[in-house]
């Protein structure tokens, strides 16, 4: 984890459903979920941690890192997200052209959607509908996990061109690396053009400079 970070204090909230039973959220469905759980989003202020834990891992790459961090409206219209929506957008870049560029923008919902590298992106929380049941702990503990895989030298980013995917490692304290992959049909030609002259050719991003 971020040398220095530390997680700020979180307040847990219980919840109820419309008969006034707690509701244990990552257990709540015993089999597959209702269908109509799918377009319902009760309690999202339950969600309301992830832009605290998202604000205080911004602070602590600012404190931490040699790095330029400005607010860029830019990155939300990059990454599609209705201006409506939108509270603040970030950019942090490393001072060292080598390591992996971070962007969060944080929205209404609550969620903060990050972008890491060339081409990694990922929403906190991925969903927040009803039917997903997800759970803020583990959230929260996934953001902390990328954010300081990038700016420790533990983010790899590659495309794998035999198997025409993307390909994004994460690895924590020397924990071993978790794989992500993707096709790349969804990813316009002007945009794995971009990301083929980024990439690491180690295929492992560098460590952020120290202050």
């Amino acid at each position: 984890m971020l040398h220095g970070y530390q997680r700020p204090d979180i307040e847990v909230a219980d919840y109820f459903d419309e008969h006034g039973a707690l509701i244990p959220y990552g257990q709540r469905w015993d089999e597959q979920p209702p269908a109509e759980s799918y377009s319902l989003t009760s309690h999202v202020q339950r969600f309301a941690p992830v832009p605290q834990v998202a604000q205080a891992l911004l602070d602590c790459l600012r404190e931490q890192f040699e790095v330029r961090c400005f607010e860029d409206p830019g990155l939300a219209r990059h990454m599609r997200i209705q201006p409506g929506h939108v509270v603040r957008s970030v950019r942090v870049f490393p001072m060292d052209s080598r390591c992996a560029p971070l962007g969060m923008v944080f929205t209404t919902f609550p969620a903060v959607h990050l972008e890491l590298g060339a081409l990694y992106r990922a929403t906190f929380p991925p969903c927040g509908c009803d039917g997903c049941d997800e759970v803020v702990p583990e959230i929260l503990e996934e953001l902390e996990i990328q954010v300081s895989a990038a700016a420790s030298g533990g983010f790899g980013e590659f495309l794998d061109r035999g198997m025409d995917r993307l390909v994004h490692c994460f690895d924590v304290d020397g924990t071993g690396f978790g794989e992500q992959s993707r096709g790349l049909e969804d990813i316009s030609p002007a945009r794995l053009a971009r990301a083929r002259a980024i990439l690491p050719s180690s295929r492992v991003w560098a460590p952020w400079p120290l202050r």
